[in-house]
């Protein structure tokens, strides 16, 4: 009796044993994080395939390596070649390298506003760093200040993410400014003012909206009735 049980607990040894050495030699290597050798187009495109892509994001993803490779070839110093790269790998969710290929794409092109817009997404919804996607949607803004769509960007994280709402409103009173009272930066701060229940102040937008922009049937029919 003792010699059998003694036989099972080897066997159960052996196979925790086998089991360890499988995982060992089947463990993909780490990648790494800090930096990238850009010349080394192996590693650059070495990639973590997360398990669920089916067939349809594997080609996607296929003719994105094709057509970056591509850009290596002809255009290696060139922004763009970097941003797609960012973009191979913000879509493979390798959040960290696409970081890197967006900053590099901005050594190059301080002013590419992608690389800016992409790296303050992930940092607002993939690796949330709410100060940092703040950082880079402020330097879209200083770059770009007549885009309604930066300013809600950069609002909406104070409004919803960070529970800055009064530094919300600022923004979005920028943007109005910024955008020289584009429909959008309007109607962008007639609905804050609609959801944080500040109607007296969303009637005064939605009167400039209106006397701005008469022609658009869409505005009087959703916020006329405010002004009547």
């Amino acid at each position: 009796m003792f010699n059998r049980k003694n036989k099972v607990l080897s066997a159960l040894f052996i196979l925790v044993i086998i089991a360890l050495i499988f995982v060992w030699f089947n463990k993909k290597p780490p990648q790494n994080t800090t930096s990238i050798d850009w010349v080394n187009l192996d590693s650059v495109f070495a990639l973590d395939i997360p398990d669920h892509f089916d067939e349809y994001q594997l080609e996607r993803l296929q003719k994105k390596i094709d057509h970056t490779k591509q850009l290596f070839e002809e255009k290696p110093e060139d922004n763009w070649t970097f941003v797609n790269m960012g973009s191979i790998y913000e879509f493979v969710k390798d959040y960290n390298r696409a970081i890197i290929a967006y900053e590099k794409s901005l050594s190059i092109q301080p002013n590419d506003i992608t690389s800016i817009l992409n790296i303050a997404t992930i940092y607002e919804k993939y690796q949330p760093d709410f100060a940092k996607a703040e950082q880079y949607y402020s330097r879209a803004i200083g770059i770009f200040p007549q885009l309604p769509d930066l300013y809600n960007r950069l609002a909406r994280l104070y409004w919803l993410k960070m529970d800055r709402v009064p530094d919300a409103e600022t923004i979005f009173l920028q943007g109005i400014e910024g955008s020289q009272e584009h429909k959008d930066s309007l109607v962008n701060i007639i609905d804050f003012y609609e959801r944080t229940e500040q109607i007296a102040k969303q009637r005064i937008y939605v009167s400039r909206l209106l006397e701005l922009y008469p022609d658009e049937e869409i505005y009087q029919e959703e916020w006329g009735h405010l002004v009547e």
